[in-house]
């Protein structure tokens, strides 16, 4: 069976839209993973793994599925189909969708205004190369030593997530009945060094997710007296 990764999830309830990086079980319990090329602070990573979180505990409660949302990489864009058979354009009534990102983006928690645009350029190239490899990696579909000599500048950073898994015993999951109770998941964040090297963040505060939706309750407020919700998700 495929590993429970990049994983779409949604809130009906908030309106908003995300993919997490990996779920697996790691200390005792079942973990949800995301893996950053930067310092997770500069991008939130609590609150945006708490939003994960949250939506995925919403759509087991609704009984949604993350086949019910799809994304378009280019736009960074998701749509939620409301019929979880209802696929054909003209079938499904759908609705855009901010994305967690987007939404700490807009409302400023994340901010790359003062970075020079090459270096941010490079950055985000690296942290997608890497990204890809890594879930490749994580399906068992990557040639390690291929993206090594590819890309030897970013090889390092895969090696980072290849030792942590090698230290701490982490184990992709598989199916959903794997990771028990989602309510009980823990929250991380791990950094892959340029260096080889990881560092891991666990995350506990129970305010991240009220956190994260006040954020998005101001948006939506600020979009109610400026425009509609879905300019505001287009926007985003």
């Amino acid at each position: 069976m495929s590993a429970l990764c990049e994983v779409r999830v949604f809130s009906r309830q908030y309106r908003f839209a995300g993919s997490l990086d990996v779920l697996g079980l790691w200390r005792g319990a079942g973990a949800l993973v995301d893996y950053k090329t930067g310092a997770p602070n500069d991008v939130a990573a609590d609150l945006q793994t708490a939003a994960y979180l949250g939506a995925l505990l919403e759509m087991q409660a609704n009984g949604d599925t993350p086949e019910m949302l799809t994304f378009e990489p280019e736009a960074h864009r998701y749509t939620l189909h409301r019929g979880a058979t209802a696929r054909r354009e003209e079938e499904a009534e759908a609705i855009l969708l901010p994305s967690v990102t987007g939404v700490l983006q807009a409302s400023g928690l994340i901010d790359f205004s003062r970075i020079p645009p090459t270096i941010l350029r490079d950055a985000r190239d690296r942290g997608g190369a890497v990204h890809q490899a890594v879930h490749y990696f994580n399906e068992g579909d990557l040639d390690v030593e291929s993206f090594r000599a590819d890309f030897p500048a970013y090889a390092p950073y895969l090696d980072a997530w290849l030792r942590f898994r090698q230290d701490s015993g982490f184990e992709l999951a598989t199916s959903w009945e794997a990771l028990g109770d989602l309510s009980h998941l823990k929250r991380y964040a791990i950094r892959l060094k340029k260096d080889g090297t990881y560092a891991v963040e666990a995350y506990t505060k129970s305010r991240d997710y009220r956190e994260f939706l006040t954020l998005l309750c101001a948006l939506q407020i600020r979009s109610a007296r400026k425009g509609t919700w879905i300019e505001m998700a287009e926007d985003l």
